[in-house]
């Protein structure tokens, strides 16, 4: 260990020492050949590109078999210019992209009348060389999209095989999160001007960036190369804006008032009227030379000030709760950048960003403000990148960046805890209060080269390290600390009881990490029209195996574990052994692209890797962390899924007193209160081994269709199942109380790495560039993902094993994704350029139904779970007029998740005039509809089919009602309106 941290540290300081240049993390690469008229090779040729926004240039010459290659360009527009005494010269415009390797070759002819010949070829629409599926999406279609919240990664469901949902963790309620390979968001590896920008604490993006500073990103869904890491789903880089020769600049206001609204769904149920709505977002951007060609600056400024509502109805349980309750939303964001390029091979950027927000948390219909919290985060980043080019075929770039991020979470009550199956909740969140704070140093050092064969072959070679250190991984959880909960087993005040909690004490925990990858990558040349892409890429996290041994329950479970006493006892395997971190994290990656016919109009491509994933926290180590370092959890904890009783037979109620039920309960109040996780000695990281074929073809010179089947097959995923179920009917005894842990309850659990997926998917996607006033994207998704965790290869299910036994070798648990597997997906997006300096831009959005975990509501088995899978599966099929469900048999339930909810549409449009003042200045007025069609897109559906205890169960009437609709909190809007301009200078 000591020794790869050394040489990791070596390797970073030779990158700060020999300065660096911008590599594929945030530039592009322009390569080709220059030839004559009878296709022989051109040594000698000075091949110049410039940056008509910059000046930044690059010189390369032709080598003995006519190939140049301009290396680590800034992403932008360029001006090719070859030159040879005694022929013409040729000029070229092409647009470089990040991550971007283009392909562009020339043919010279003898000087004659004319010297100079332009050639007016637009860049390739297909990167021939190259095996990764994905898309890049640019400054004009971000600049001209109806983004709805103004987040850039919304655009990202224009790139085929790409979805849009919210963050599913609570604490990011507001942010979009992409959908790829299966994942929902959390398994991306976000990367900001080359820098890691990932949550490590819940998965997804960290930190978000003013929409103004964008310049580009490229999303990668499948088939990354080595240099990519930390990601078994995909790769998101971003690139943000540079000052450029020109001083000039933006400013944007754009508003949303009730009046442009429609009334939600919710609201027509709940007989309210239409709620206000008021949103004011600006801000703008300013960019120019400090000196010309050399050094530039760029700032850009939003806020985000927002005023909405929620209707909520608790069914008639709590009429006094019911009501209109405000959504106040605050967000504001900042990126300052600096640029200097010292000669054509050193170039210098330095960014920094924050972005601070204030957001309800846990909102939903059925639950008033008692159960609501209030979310803060504040988020820093500074990142430099320097970069040389080492001659015109050898290149480095040095990355540095600091980062940290605090959030916290305060409860809006202290009242007691009531949850029904109808999905009412009320009294205090028991997330809540709750705070993380996150502090990162990243150094990375990517060294490519390429060497030249005959023919135009080669080696583009790269190697590349990456030290991530994570001083602080913070965390307070002291959650519903002196406020009992309670869970009712039907849908009345004083029905019986499921479940009852005190919880008590305080707990934090710090989990510092250190994150090493190392890398080598070769893109082999075979032939002018083969090329292979093979890499090898080893990471290692240090950090996973905290100190556990003032755990108790750790502590216990290793004894019983050395002594042979878990024999036989699934996922509780590894206990015995010496806590390791994983070691063996090698992800070899082989691809290769075929160009059919030589012309870079038709390419074939596929390969496999392996990828592996950071494990965020929440999902493994954090519980654990918590209990060897806190001492917090029930002190009380009684639970029947049968109903809990009194000592005179009759049904618990909230009004009676816990001392009625004391001699039950699984919590030792004598002992040290924890939340009873621990985590398993050999936790692996989750990864993926990824497989995908598919064909490009350029229909015309500004149209390409591309067609790939991609297959992802998650492994080692991180969960929390519960193990500790009663395996006798008849008896009250734990499966794991022998090990007298602490409490001895269902939630008392191991963290492990057990779990698997797999995701196939037929993606067909379709582009044409802007062309004659028209530029068009679409894609479509056919698609099935399974997993054994019942959600996605990055999220994690605790409740869903039907036999503990079995852990996950039970075919029941090997369902559909419940977030992921709609079989049929995919986006239609375009801008129309019309006369007069009108604009229209329209996105249409949809997907098929998603899974729903269909549950009888009792506990059949009577193992203390109340999750036992019906016979029969059933599908949403509408409402009937008294407001309750209509659904269809759709089979028989043979696994978890079996059930539908409802299909979700999404339709905007962007309207836009724009009015020139002088020269580049110019104002445009701006109109945009979200949910022009006013899609109910219903969400989140009552799953139980029974309510009540085993003995006295009937019908839930809410069976597979929505509970939630387009316009209520984390969904879709229902259709809104936005007026505004921007002032563009």
């Amino acid at each position: 260990m000591r020794g790869i941290r050394l040489g990791l540290l070596a390797l970073a300081a030779i990158g700060a020492t020999v300065l660096n240049a911008a590599a594929q993390q945030t530039a592009g690469n322009v390569n080709g050949r220059v030839l004559d008229q009878q296709q022989a090779a051109m040594p000698g040729v000075t091949v110049t590109g410039t940056n008509t926004a910059t000046g930044y240039n690059r010189v390369a010459t032709t080598d003995a078999e006519g190939a140049y290659h301009l290396t680590a360009l800034p992403v932008g527009t360029y001006q090719l210019k070859v030159e040879l005494s005694g022929f013409q010269s040729l000029t070229r415009e092409i647009l470089v992209e990040v991550g971007a390797n283009i392909d562009v070759n020339f043919e010279l002819q003898v000087q004659s009348l004319s010297e100079s010949v332009e050639v007016t070829a637009e860049s390739p629409l297909i990167e021939a060389s190259t095996s990764s599926v994905g898309g890049v999406v640019d400054t004009k279609r971000i600049e001209s999209m109806p983004l709805n919240g103004r987040q850039f990664a919304n655009l990202a469901a224009t790139i085929p095989g790409v979805g849009l949902s919210f963050h599913s963790d609570p604490t990011k309620s507001t942010q979009y999160a992409p959908q790829i390979g299966g994942g929902n968001g959390r398994n991306i590896n976000y990367q900001i001007d080359g820098g890691d920008n990932n949550d490590d604490t819940v998965g997804g993006l960290l930190q978000l960036f003013p929409l103004e500073a964008i310049d580009q990103f490229n999303v990668i869904t499948s088939r990354y190369k080595a240099e990519y890491g930390r990601s078994n789903g995909g790769v998101m880089n971003i690139v943000t804006k540079s000052g450029t020769n020109q001083n000039s600049g933006s400013w944007f206001t754009l508003f949303r008032d009730d009046s442009l609204n429609a009334q939600t769904e919710t609201e027509k149920r709940n007989d309210v009227e239409k709620q206000g709505y008021r949103r004011w977002q600006y801000g703008g951007s300013f960019g120019g030379p400090i000196v010309k060609n050399k050094i530039h600056y760029f700032g850009a400024f939003e806020r985000t000030q927002q005023d909405t509502f929620q209707s909520v109805n608790t069914q008639g349980l709590f009429p006094n709760e019911d009501g209109i309750f405000a959504l106040p939303y605050r967000e504001t964001l900042v990126t300052v950048k600096g640029t200097a390029t010292f000669n054509a091979d050193n170039y210098l950027s330095v960014r920094y960003g924050r972005n601070e927000n204030s957001q309800p948390y846990a909102v939903d219909p059925l639950t008033p403000p008692s159960g609501w919290g209030d979310s803060s985060n504040t988020f820093n980043s500074i990142n430099a990148n320097y970069n040389m080019v080492l001659g015109s075929a050898k290149l480095n770039e040095f990355i540095f960046q600091y980062a940290d991020f605090k959030n916290g979470i305060a409860p809006l009550s202290n009242d007691l805890r009531q949850t029904f199956p109808n999905g009412v909740g009320i009294g205090q969140n028991p997330n809540t209060p709750q705070a993380t704070e996150q502090q990162k140093w990243q150094f990375r050092d990517d060294f490519s080269w390429y060497i030249s064969g005959k023919g135009g072959i080669g080696h583009g070679l790269k190697v590349g390290a990456s030290w991530i250190h994570e001083p602080r991984l913070f965390i307070t959880f002291a959650t519903a600390k002196g406020v009992p909960q309670f869970t009712h087993l039907d849908d009345t005040l004083d029905g019986p009881i499921a479940t009852v909690t005190l919880n008590d004490g305080f707990a934090d925990a710090d989990i510092p990490m250190e994150q090493y990858a190392f890398y080598v990558q070769d893109d082999w040349k075979l032939t002018s029209r083969l090329t292979l892409n093979i890499g090898l890429r080893y990471d290692y996290i240090d950090g996973y195996q905290i100190d556990q041994s003032t755990n108790p329950n750790f502590v216990k479970v290793q004894q019983a574990g050395a002594a042979g006493l878990l024999a036989g006892i699934k996922g509780l395997e590894n206990f015995g052994k010496t806590p390791k971190e994983d070691s063996d994290n090698w992800q070899p990656r082989i691809g290769v692209a075929f160009d059919l016919r030589g012309d870079g109009k038709d390419v074939i491509r596929g390969g496999w890797g392996i990828y592996q994933d950071v494990g965020y926290t929440n999902s493994n180590v954090l519980f654990p962390a918590l209990d060897a370092n806190g001492a917090f959890g029930p002190v009380f904890q009684v639970d029947d899924q049968d109903g809990i009783r009194n000592p005179d037979g009759s049904f618990f109620k909230v009004t009676d007193s816990l001392d009625n039920i004391r001699d039950q309960n699984q919590a030792d109040p004598s002992a040290l209160p924890l939340f009873g996780q621990f985590l398993d000695p050999r936790l692996e990281m989750p990864y993926t081994r990824q497989a995908s074929i598919g064909w490009s073809h350029e229909l015309t010179s500004t149209s390409v269709v591309m067609v790939d089947y991609v297959n992802n097959q998650g492994r080692d995923l991180n969960t929390r199942p519960r193990l500790n179920v009663r395996t006798d009917p008849n008896s009250s005894v734990r499966r794991l109380e022998f090990l007298g842990l602490q409490p001895n309850a269902l939630g008392t659990r191991a963290a492990s790495s057990y779990a698997s997926s797999d995701y196939q998917a037929m993606i067909v996607g379709f582009k044409r560039r802007m062309n004659k006033g028209f530029d068009l994207t679409g894609s479509y998704t056919l698609a099935k993902g399974h997993s054994t965790v019942g959600t996605a290869v990055d999220e994690l299910n605790v409740n869903n094993l039907q036999d503990a036994t079995l852990l996950y070798d039970d075919p029941r648990v090997d369902g559909p994704t419940s977030r992921t597997d709609a079989r049929h997906s995919g986006t239609i997006a375009g801008i129309f350029q019309l006369k007069g300096g009108f604009q229209l831009s329209p996105i249409f959005i949809f997907r098929s139904a998603l899974p729903v975990s269909i549950t009888e509501g009792i506990d059949l088995n009577r193992n203390s779970e109340n999750n036992d899978i019906p016979v029969r599966a059933y599908a949403f099929d509408g409402l009937n007029s008294d407001g309750t469900a209509k659904f269809k048999d759709i089979g028989e339930c043979k696994t978890y998740n079996c059930g539908r909810g409802a299909k979700r549409t999404q339709f905007n449009l962007r309207g836009s005039k724009r009015f020139t003042i002088h020269g580049s200045m110019a104002v445009e007025a701006i109109a945009e509809v979200f949910n022009l069609f006013n899609a109910q897109n219903p969400n989140t559906f009552t799953t139980t089919r029974l309510v009540g205890s085993l003995d006295a169960n009937s019908p839930n009437p809410n069976f597979m009602r929505p509970q939630e609709y387009a316009g209520d909190f984390q969904n879709p809007e229902q259709r809104v309106g936005q007026i505004g301009f921007r002032f563009i200078f």
